[in-house]
């Protein structure tokens, strides 16, 4: 693959977990975070570089966090693409495909009480639209999506139920990562084929299938490798780091 100019990318949209950071509670690389905020004030200040935003399965208060490390003005997509957070005038905006919740409440009671019943898993809090369950202690979530099929029975036809690198993200059919960053170029205006996705896993797909140019770091999964553009040999920040030097966002 040819290095990419900067100004062939006007955006670059980051996953969080196995991306910016090493995934679920690990600390942040506050040096990445610092160059990343420098590049989003360039980019504010009209220099010719690409913005930085994030697309994750967090909840809306982590991406507004996190928006506010980077320094971002571009909006950041929340809960797998269930939303917008827009850090000017700190405004949420549901993805307007998500006109009736009921089915994700009814999805929510019944896996809490199977956290009730079942103390191996868990349910990630602070989620409005969407449900994550995580597996306990060092267990892997595989397994995972056949057991909460078999909880919600026809019901989970109705749904997304995509892995990511520590838990299964439920969401409302139709909504996913794709859908949210469609739904961010609608509202800056940027195009999504001037839109670098860096993601590491089945999550990310949909995102990977909509944006102009794909990359991910080593520790991705294999299908996400085949849909990049580029693969790093490195992991999670170490990799991003390498990405942004070969697409020369820098």
């Amino acid at each position: 693959m040819e290095v990419m100019q900067s100004k062939s990318v006007q955006l670059v949209v980051l996953d969080v977990d196995g991306v910016l950071t090493d995934g679920e509670s690990s600390p942040f690389d506050l040096e990445l975070f610092q160059q990343l905020a420098a590049l989003n004030e360039r980019s504010r200040l009209g220099e010719p570089v690409p913005a930085v935003t994030v697309c994750t399965g967090r909840p809306q208060a982590y991406v507004e966090a996190v928006l506010q490390a980077l320094h971002a003005s571009v909006p950041g997509v929340f809960e797998g693409g269930a939303g917008l957070y827009v850090p000017e005038g700190r405004r949420i905006f549901p993805h307007p495909d998500i006109t009736d919740r009921s089915i994700m409440r009814t999805v929510r009671r019944i896996l809490e009480e199977e956290v009730d019943r079942d103390a191996s898993i868990y349910l990630q809090p602070g989620k409005d639209f969407t449900v994550s369950v995580f597996p306990r202690g060092k267990a892997t979530p595989e397994g995972l999506k056949e057991r909460v099929v078999g909880l919600l029975g026809e019901r989970a036809g109705e749904l997304e139920l995509l892995y990511s690198a520590s838990c299964l993200n439920i969401l409302p059919r139709g909504i996913h990562k794709g859908k949210g960053i469609e739904f961010l170029s609608s509202w800056t205006g940027i195009p999504l084929s001037s839109m670098l996705a860096v993601g590491d896993s089945e999550v990310d797909i949909p995102m990977f299938q909509k944006a102009g140019y794909r990359a991910c770091p080593s520790n991705a999964t294999p299908e996400v490798k085949a849909l990049s553009d580029y693969v790093s040999g490195k992991k999670t920040s170490e990799g991003l780091r390498d990405i942004l030097n070969r697409f020369s966002v820098y």
